[in-house]
C-alpha cells in the first residue's frame, strides 16, 4: 500500500489513503505498488509515458533525468552498504510544484525511510517539498561517501601491502578493487547531470533552498573526483606491480648469470683436461693440484672484476 505524507493543519502527517484536497503531498511506493505508479502520477499531473517507463526500468540504467512541463523525473542509484556486492537500488523521483513521488521497486537500504521519518519528526514539509527532496539526496550522497571511503581504505591497505611484500602475488586483489572502483564510477558519473540541473533555476525549487542543491552538486563533484583518483591510482599500481615483478625476475636472472659465469672457468679447464688425448700435465705428479689452483685463481679474478664493476648491486 502506498504511503502518503501531507500538510494538515500546518503539520506533516502520514496517511495511508489519498489525502483529498491537500496542497502539498509526498507519495512513496514500494515493491508491491509498481502497478499503481501510472494511476498515482496521473492524479498529480499528465505524465508522459516515457517518464513512467524510465522509472519502471530504473534497474536497467544507472540513472536518468527528464524535464516535463509540470514535473521533473529522475532515477538515482543508491549503493548498498557493502560496495563489494556491487549492488545498487534504483529510486525513482517525480517532483512537481506541490508533489513529490518516490519509488523503490527493487529494494531499499533505508534511504527513503530515514528521510520519511525525519520529515515527520521535524515537520519538514513546512519548509517545502524541495527541502524534503534535498534531504533525501543528501542522505543518498552519504551512501556514496561511505562507498568511496571503503574503496579508499582498501586502496591504502593494498598499497602498503604492495610496498611491504613486492614479491607477493597481488594481481587478483588489484583487479578486484579496480572492478569495484569502475563500478562505483559508472554509478556516480551519470548523476552529475541530475545534480547539475537541480541546482539551476528549476521552478519547483524555492530561491531560499537553492544553495542546498548547489552544495549537493559540489559534494557529488568531490566524490567523483575521489573515485577518479582511486581509479587512476589503481592503474598506476598495476604498472608498479608489473615493474616490481619484472625487477624480481631480473634479480633472479642476474644471480643465475653470475653463478654461470663463475662456474665457466672451472668447467672450461676441467673439459680441457678431460679430453681423450695425451696432455703433459696429466702425468705430472702435481697436475691435479695445479689444475685446482688455476680454477680457483681464475674464479677469484672474475669475482674481483665483478665487484670492481659493481655487478653485485
Amino acid at each position: 500500500m502506498p504511503k502518503y505524507l501531507a500538510m494538515i493543519d500546518d503539520k506533516t502527517v502520514e496517511k495511508h489513503t489519498w489525502p483529498e484536497g491537500e496542497a502539498v503531498l509526498w507519495v512513496d511506493l514500494g515493491d508491491e505498488e509498481k502497478d499503481e505508479l501510472q494511476d498515482i502520477v496521473n492524479r498529480l499531473y499528465r505524465a508522459h509515458p516515457v517518464a513512467v517507463e524510465k522509472v519502471l526500468q530504473g534497474h536497467e540504467r544507472p540513472s536518468g533525468f527528464l524535464i516535463e512541463q509540470d514535473a521533473i523525473v529522475a532515477v538515482i542509484s543508491d549503493p548498498t552498504a557493502n560496495v563489494a556486492d556491487k549492488t545498487r537500488r534504483p529510486i525513482g523521483l517525480f517532483f512537481g510544484q506541490r508533489f513529490l513521488v518516490t519509488t523503490h521497486f527493487h529494494g531499499d537500504n533505508g534511504l527513503i525511510d530515514t528521510t520519511w521519518n525525519k520529515a515527520i519528526k521535524e515537520n519538514m514539509l513546512e519548509q517545502g517539498l524541495d527541502f524534503a527532496l534535498y534531504y533525501l539526496l543528501y542522505n543518498h550522497l552519504r551512501h556514496f561517501y561511505q562507498a568511496t571511503r571503503q574503496i579508499g581504505q582498501d586502496f591504502e591497505r593494498l598499497h602498503v601491502e604492495l610496498l611491504r611484500e613486492p614479491t607477493k602475488n597481488l594481481a587478483l586483489k588489484i583487479v578486484d578493487l579496480r572492478k569495484k572502483t569502475y563500478w562505483l564510477y559508472k554509478v556516480i558519473r551519470p548523476e552529475i547531470k541530475i545534480f547539475a540541473l537541480l541546482k539551476e533555476h528549476i521552478p519547483y525549487i524555492k530561491r531560499v533552498n537553492r544553495p542546498y542543491f548547489e552544495d549537493l552538486y559540489s559534494q557529488i563533484e568531490e566524490i567523483l573526483t575521489d573515485v577518479e583518483a582511486y581509479r587512476d591510482g589503481l592503474e598506476g599500481m598495476v604498472e608498479a606491480f608489473s615493474g616490481m615483478q619484472s625487477n624480481e625476475i631480473n634479480k633472479v636472472m642476474k644471480f643465475l648469470t653470475i653463478i654461470s659465469v663463475l662456474a665457466l672457468p672451472a668447467t672450461t679447464i676441467a673439459s680441457i683436461y678431460g679430453m681423450n688425448f695425451w696432455i703433459p700435465e696429466i702425468h705430472w705428479h702435481y697436475g691435479y693440484w695445479y689444475s685446482l689452483i688455476v680454477m680457483f685463481l681464475v674464479t677469484v679474478a672474475l669475482l674481483l672484476y665483478m665487484q670492481r664493476n659493481r655487478w653485485f648491486r
